[in-house]
């Protein structure tokens, strides 16, 4: 009876364990998150989901092909592959909004309001562009339900990469992260393209009208005008940047599921 009573309290003791390793690896990717890793979202409603997310995802693991020892060396080992399998994860998705405030600086820069304030969806600060392009294209994807993507991720990594059977060949990370790197500051040019033509076509306009009527400020009046100029590009040129949008999500879609195959292989 003591030995059926043991084998049951080390059945409970290592489904805790478990369970415990998987909120690790949840946590890692939710506080990484586009959106989520910013500070106006308390940490306890991020530990709140990442809980109701780990009860969701438990019941749902393959069985895992270890027994966990009480060996606190062994323990702390597939801790850290959850820590490093959520950070490559939640790395990852952060390039779905970095293009974003790049074109948001090459908009800024030609328009000439390079003033900085703190942007919530990267953490520093940037200009007045790259903040409204944010919001309205966060708001896009909220609405149009993106954000399930990731949490369909969040579920599949544990089916691509159980527990103790991650591949630890960060060849094939750095080369999806390079790629994905490379990819954001072509798109940031795509999307800022529009709004760049524009400005360079109203600054050589100007720049012809100086020589015709030299006696006329036409630098004084470039200022509001180029404002007004970019600002009335940006809002025709909205569905070509949700379509990019749309399109570099997709690429990040297949990133990622690349890394859960590259490491579960």
């Amino acid at each position: 009876m003591l030995s059926l009573a043991s084998s049951v309290a080390d059945l409970a003791v290592e489904k805790i364990e478990l369970f415990i390793l998987a909120l690790i690896r949840i946590s890692v990717i939710i506080f990484l998150l586009p959106v989520f890793n910013q500070n106006p979202i308390p940490t306890t409603v991020k530990m709140a989901i990442s809980f109701l997310l780990a009860f969701l995802v438990f019941p749902q693991m393959p069985l895992i092909s270890f027994t966990i020892a009480n060996s606190p060396v062994f323990f702390f080992m597939i801790v850290l592959e959850q820590i490093f399998i959520g950070l490559v994860i939640g790395f990852t998705t952060s390039f779905l909004l970095y293009f974003v405030t790049m074109g948001g600086e090459y908009i800024a820069r030609d328009i000439g309001l390079m003033q900085g304030t703190m942007n919530p969806f990267v953490e520093f600060q940037s200009n007045l562009y790259s903040i409204i392009l944010t919001v309205i294209l966060v708001v896009i994807f909220f609405a149009s339900g993106g954000h399930y993507f990731f949490i369909r991720v969040l579920f599949e990594s544990f089916q691509y990469i159980p527990m103790g059977n991650f591949i630890w060949d960060t060849r094939s990370f750095a080369a999806i992260l390079l790629l994905l790197s490379a990819s954001s500051f072509v798109v940031a040019f795509q999307f800022a393209a529009p709004i760049m033509g524009a400005i360079f076509l109203c600054t050589v306009t100007l720049g012809l009208m100086n020589r015709v009527m030299p006696q006329m400020q036409v630098w004084l009046l470039g200022i509001p005008l180029k404002i007004f100029l970019g600002t009335i590009v940006i809002i025709y040129s909205m569905p070509f940047m949700v379509q990019l949008f749309n399109a570099n999500f997709e690429q990040l879609q297949r990133a990622l599921f690349a890394i859960l195959r590259a490491g579960g292989k």
